[in-house]
C-alpha cells in the first residue's frame, strides 16, 4: 500500500491550472521542517520540498481557502518524477493527494505556566 500523512507549511500559493480536456489541477509546494542535533542542542534543519497535486473539483476549491504560509496535513500517495535540464538529470517527491486539513496554531496564553490546552 502506498499512502503518505505528512504536516507541513505551504511554500507559494496554490496555482490552479486547466487541462486541455478541461479537468482541473491544483499544484502546491510543500516544506516539512526537520529537526537536528547541532553541538548537543536541537535546531532547523534544511526543509524537505514536496510537490503535491489535487485533480477535479476539490483541486478548484483549494485555491479560495489555503495560502502561502498555512500548516496543512495533507494524505495521499507518494510519487517520484524525473526529468533532464541541462544534461542534469533532477527529481521530484510528489504528492498525489486526497486529503488536505489546515493546522490551526495553538494562541499563546498570557497566563504563566498555563497548558495551551
Amino acid at each position: 500500500m502506498n499512502t503518505i500523512i505528512i504536516t507541513g507549511n505551504l511554500g507559494k500559493d496554490p496555482e490552479f491550472k486547466v487541462t486541455a480536456d478541461g479537468k482541473g489541477i491544483c499544484n502546491l509546494s510543500l516544506a516539512v521542517g526537520q529537526r537536528v542535533k547541532k553541538d548537543g542542542e536541537w535546531v532547523d534543519g534544511k526543509p524537505m520540498w514536496f510537490q503535491v497535486k489535487f485533480f477535479g473539483v476539490q483541486a478548484e476549491k483549494i485555491v479560495d481557502k489555503f495560502h502561502k504560509g498555512n500548516t496543512v496535513t495533507i494524505s495521499g500517495r507518494l510519487g517520484q518524477s524525473w526529468w533532464d535540464k541541462d544534461g542534469v538529470e533532477n527529481t521530484s517527491l510528489d504528492i498525489f493527494a486526497n486529503d488536505i486539513h489546515k493546522v490551526e496554531r495553538a494562541e499563546k496564553s498570557d497566563a504563566t505556566g498555563a497548558a495551551p490546552f
